[in-house]
């Protein structure tokens, strides 16, 4: 982006981008909750095995994982019509949960799921690649801001929820999700429609995988793919063995088990801005790799802490990185490349994040079935323990002679 650009963009208009970016994060995010928070009703009332619910996880994150590919390349070429792409987002990702809400068997269930995610992902090129452009100086805590709006709604859905299924059936909440998917996708799109942006790259489809190819011959942002790959694994196991574990072992409510999973969020949207902004200060690899390796303890602290206040605890230090460190991991590698192709990068982020990581869940829960759900925590321990330790002996920063 030239000066003259960037000059044609008043502060009021990236302060306006910044705050309908986090707070459509959240909102999207808060959908995402929905998923995790209805998993042990959807288990029981379409009778699934917790091989079927690891799979069910498999099938969201390949679907969503793929789906990075065009959503990275409708971010960099259509970038005029961002304010059309996030708040077109937002009603179809609404429309995918009034699906999931009408599946009636696992394969219902599982196309449902996969195309919520699908839908999912084509927020993220979008949002982020705007924010790295605007707030390149800061792009660290721009990008944490962001993903501090996503640990909000992550806290607020599964309490709503948690809440909501004390009164209403789990299909019903997913049924009523259109009316405010459908409003608030066209306040995002009202919001940004007149605030101008980055030139669209202009990129034919043979162009973008062209691009693609180049940056995967970048060794240090192959480095970086590589743990936002491990990271998410163990993610994705974690939120979704939690649940289930909260439930069938511990014998939790859904208020109960909606406020564990929102615990996992509070102490993330204190931490995330602190973590981004320290990143941005003090190098990425500080922050990260010490991180990772503190997640991963933490993960095994879920196996092995009583319930009751230290299990609370345990959950509460684990969300101070749960979901930051996605956003370190997305400025690690927009640092590595040019701003043309920042939205591609971010769909190569998730991509890696969530194709590479999309069979952790379907080995959680055969590892669930046939030795305790514990055993799944210490898999998703593993994961990232073993991406924290290649991150800390790996040169993989940009270096100033870069």
């Amino acid at each position: 982006m030239t000066n003259s650009e960037l000059e044609l963009i008043t502060k009021r208009q990236r302060l306006i981008l910044l705050i309908v970016s986090v707070a459509g994060h959240g909102l999207k995010h808060m959908f995402n909750a929905t998923f995790f928070i209805l998993l042990p009703e959807i288990k029981t009332g379409l009778g699934l095995s917790n091989m079927q619910i690891g799979t069910l996880s498999t099938f969201r994150g390949i679907a969503g994982g793929l789906a990075n590919v065009p959503a990275g390349f409708l971010g960099d070429r259509f970038a005029k019509r961002r304010a059309e792409i996030l708040g077109c987002t937002i009603i179809v990702v609404s429309f995918f949960a009034v699906a999931l809400g009408f599946a009636t068997n696992f394969w219902m269930a599982v196309v449902a799921a996969s195309l919520l995610s699908v839908a999912i992902s084509f927020w993220h090129p979008a949002a982020i690649s705007s924010l790295s452009r605007e707030f390149a100086s800061r792009r660290g805590f721009a990008i944490s801001l962001h993903g501090t709006g996503g640990s909000i709604g992550e806290t607020l859905g599964p309490v709503l929820v948690g809440s909501l299924l004390a009164i209403v059936s789990w299909r019903l909440i997913l049924q009523g999700s259109m009316v405010p998917g459908l409003v608030s996708g066209i306040a995002i799109w009202a919001l940004l429609r007149n605030i101008p942006t980055g030139e669209a790259s202009g990129a034919s489809i043979s162009q973008y995988i062209g691009s693609v190819s180049t940056l995967l011959r970048n060794g240090k942002l192959l480095l970086v793919l590589i743990f936002a790959a491990g990271f998410a694994g163990g993610q994705s196991t974690i939120l979704t063995f939690l649940p289930i574990y909260l439930n069938e072992d511990l014998g939790a409510s859904s208020v109960t088990i909606g406020m564990y999973l929102s615990l996992a969020q509070v102490g993330g949207i204190v931490s995330q801005p602190l973590i981004g902004l320290a990143s941005d200060r003090l190098g990425r690899k500080l922050i990260l790799s010490p991180s990772l390796a503190l997640l991963g303890l933490s993960f095994i602290g879920l196996s092995i802490a009583p319930s009751g206040w230290m299990f609370g605890m345990v959950v509460l230090g684990m969300g101070a990185f749960l979901f930051p460190l996605m956003s370190i991991l997305l400025a690690s590698a927009m640092d590595l490349v040019a701003v043309g192709a920042q939205a591609t990068t971010v769909s190569l982020v998730f991509g890696s994040a969530v194709v590479v990581s999309a069979l952790a869940p379907a080995i959680g829960g055969m590892l669930a079935d046939s030795s305790g759900t514990e055993s799944a925590f210490m898999f998703g321990a593993g994961l990232v323990l073993t991406v924290s330790l290649l991150s800390m002996v790996t040169r993989w920063q940009r270096s100033v002679t870069d």
